[in-house]
């Protein structure tokens, strides 16, 4: 498995695992509160309160995701390396990145990439974004990335080191075996006795539905730009996943979130990713749902007895 998108070397992190200077101060009369940051042999003040605040210093938030990481993968070894999406600057305060392990995730017999997101501003210091992408590569063409609503993490700043339970492998297992139950449902739902003209046109539909982006009629064939290469058209993106997977609706999402894990804008691509999150985790439940009704309309004692004794 190759990861879709370039990384760096997680030491170029260093350089914003820095702490914040919070401290308590008389101001004339009064006494405040004041929190800045020591950047280019420049201290920032970021804020002054007459009130005590949460706040989270950026290598609180880093360590943060790099814990995450352990605890997923634990107890095998990780090997990070690192997408930087925002770099903290004096003049805005907020940092970006993606954690990647180097090392493959199994879930079963599967195989995955794991990554972490954290995004964090000083503009709402009070809270840190953590979630969760899982890719698994499908073919030679692309990779599914799957993430759920459910992974998200809002965290107040000063729980960062209070590491849920989602952040398990077991949780991920969970959710897999729901996915594969998902994923095969939609390898039999045929997209029908369409050309592939017609059927492209309806993914890209879908697409801007699922992913919450419109793509203008005169775009949807442009060449887009990936770390200066030329990359597939929409169109040629499509073809390729109905031609590796079949004319099926594990295709059109294949083809979906291939789109997606090409976006290097990262406000784009973030939304992309949890918007399909999103839309995905209920069409989930929906199946699962129906197969619950099912199965409690249709119990059958043979197979209850065939289970216990098993």
């Amino acid at each position: 498995m190759k990861f879709r998108q370039d990384t760096k070397p997680f030491e170029i992190l260093k350089p914003y695992f820095m702490p914040a200077i919070y401290y308590r101060m008389q101001k004339g009369r009064k006494k405040v509160y004041q929190l800045s940051l020591s950047m280019d042999g420049i201290e920032k003040i970021v804020k002054i309160s007459s009130k005590g605040f949460v706040h989270a210093s950026l290598n609180q938030v880093i360590t943060g995701a790099v814990l995450r990481m352990e605890k997923l993968f634990a107890p095998e070894k990780i090997d990070l390396e690192v997408i930087l999406f925002k770099k903290p600057t004096l003049n805005s305060l907020e940092i970006s990145f993606e954690l990647i392990n180097k090392h493959i995730f199994k879930i079963g017999k599967e195989e995955y990439y794991a990554s972490i997101m954290c995004e964090y501003s000083y503009e709402k210091m009070n809270t840190v974004t953590y979630y969760p992408i899982i890719y698994r590569e499908v073919c030679s063409n692309g990779m599914v990335s799957i993430m759920t609503k459910n992974f998200t993490e809002h965290v107040d700043a000063d729980k960062i080191f209070d590491i849920g339970c989602e952040w398990s492998r077991c949780t991920f297992e969970n959710y897999q075996n729901k996915l594969s139950s998902f994923f095969e449902e939609m390898k039999k739902d045929e997209l029908g006795g369409r050309n592939e003209e017609q059927v492209g046109q309806e993914i890209i539909q879908k697409m801007e539905k699922v992913l919450g982006v419109s793509i203008p009629r005169d775009e949807r064939d442009i060449i887009r730009e990936i770390n200066n290469d030329e990359q597939p058209r929409i169109s040629d993106i499509i073809h390729e996943n109905l031609k590796a997977l079949g004319s099926n609706q594990f295709a059109v999402w294949n083809s979906i979130t291939d789109f997606a894990s090409r976006e290097r804008n990262i406000d784009k691509r973030n939304k992309m990713f949890l918007n399909a999150g999103k839309f995905l985790s209920k069409e989930i439940e929906k199946t699962l749902n129906k197969e619950n009704k099912s199965k409690s309309e249709n119990l059958q004692w043979d197979q209850i007895l065939s289970i216990a004794n098993k």
